[in-house]
C-alpha cells in the first residue's frame, strides 16, 4: 500500500477534515494526517471505511512515541496506519507505545497492523491492564505521569462512556485527549455517576494545567449544531473538532440534571440509557437522506 492514499496537511486543529461523500461519489483518501507540531500528528480515518470515523493521535517524544487509538480498520490496504506511523517515525530512534482512549472496538482494530513492529508495546484494553502499564494504584481518580523523553504526559482515569476510558493531558501542547468522553457530537453515557466525576477532574486538569484544547476521538456535529444521522458517512459543514473548557462546563452541568434520555449541552449531547426512539429516528433521517442523494 503506498501512501498517495493518506492526506499530509499543515492545517490548522479548526480547518475542515476529510468530511466523506455523498453516495456514487469517488471515494477520498483512506487516512489523513494533520501535523500539529512536528512532533504532534492528529489523524483521522476515512469514512468510506469507517461511519465513525475515529481520530488517532501520535505524540512523540525522544524516547518513545505515543499512539493513541488504532481506528477501525485492522485491514492496512483499508487503512495505512501502520506504513503511516512508520513514516512519521522514521527519522527518530524512539520505541512505540499504543494505547487506547476506551476499548471500543472502532478505537482499537487497528492494533493488529502493529502485533509484529519492533520496538512497540500495545496496552492492554482491560482495566487492570491499563492500571498496571501506566502505574496506577488508585483508579480512576489519580493522575499518572508517562513520559514519553522530554515531554511527560498526565493520564488518568474517565468511566462514564466506557469504564476502560482514560484521559491523555499534554501539558507542553496545551491538549487534552478526551476520547468519547467528549467530542463534538453525541456522547453516549454507560454509568452517569461516573460521567459527573470525571468531567469534574477533567475540569481540574484543565484549569491546572493551562490546558485550551480538547481533542476527542470523533465529530458528529455540523456548524449549525444538528448532529449527523448515526451511521452517517458524509459530513458536510462540520464542526471544528477542538472544544473548550466551557464546552466542558456545559457538559457537566447537563450530567447533573440527566436521568435517562437525550440531554443537550451545547457542542455535546448527552445519550444516557438505550435511547431507543432518538436512534431510530436517526435510522429514518439517514434513509431518507440516502434517498434524496439517489434522487
Amino acid at each position: 500500500m503506498s501512501l498517495d492514499q493518506v492526506l499530509f496537511d499543515d492545517e490548522p486543529l479548526e480547518a475542515p477534515w476529510i468530511r466523506g461523500h455523498p453516495r456514487g461519489e469517488p471515494d477520498g483518501p483512506l487516512l489523513q494526517v494533520r501535523r500539529v507540531y512536528d512532533d504532534t500528528f492528529v489523524l483521522r480515518q476515512s469514512m468510506s471505511v469507517s461511519a465513525e470515523a475515529p481520530f488517532m493521535y501520535l505524540l512523540i517524544g525522544t524516547q518513545r512515541a505515543l499512539l493513541l487509538d488504532t481506528g477501525d480498520s485492522k485491514n492496512p490496504v483499508d487503512c495505512p496506519l501502520r506504513e503511516t506511523v512508520d513514516h512519521l517515525l522514521a527519522s527518530r530512534d524512539v520505541e512505540l507505545v499504543v494505547a487506547h482512549s476506551h476499548g471500543h472496538y472502532d478505537h482499537r482494530r487497528g492494533d493488529e497492523q502493529f502485533t509484529d513492529r519492533p520496538r512497540t508495546q500495545i496496552v492492554p484494553i482491560d482495566v487492570e491492564g491499563v492500571q498496571e502499564f501506566f502505574g496506577f494504584t488508585e483508579w480512576p481518580s489519580q493522575v499518572v505521569e508517562f513520559d514519553l523523553g522530554d515531554r511527560p504526559l498526565l493520564i488518568t482515569g474517565a468511566p462514564g462512556h466506557d469504564k476502560r476510558s482514560i484521559v491523555v493531558v499534554d501539558p507542553s501542547r496545551q491538549m487534552m485527549l478526551s476520547g468519547d468522553t467528549l467530542y463534538p457530537g453525541r456522547i453516549y453515557v454507560q454509568d452517569l455517576e461516573a460521567l459527573q466525576d470525571t468531567f469534574g477532574r477533567m475540569i481540574a486538569l484543565l484549569e491546572d494545567h493551562g490546558i485550551t484544547r480538547i481533542l476527542g476521538g470523533h465529530n458528529e456535529l455540523a456548524v449549525d449544531g444538528t448532529d449527523f444521522p448515526i451511521k452517517s458517512r458524509f459530513h458536510p459543514n462540520e464542526h471544528r473538532l477542538p472544544l473548550s473548557e466551557e464546552s466542558l462546563q456545559k457538559a457537566l452541568s447537563a450530567s447533573q440534571v440527566a436521568s435517562r434520555g437525550v440531554v443537550p449541552a451545547g457542542e455535546v449531547t448527552l445519550w444516557v440509557g438505550p435511547c431507543i426512539g432518538p436512534r431510530l429516528n436517526h435510522v429514518g433521517r439517514l434513509a431518507r437522506g440516502r434517498l434524496r442523494s439517489t434522487a
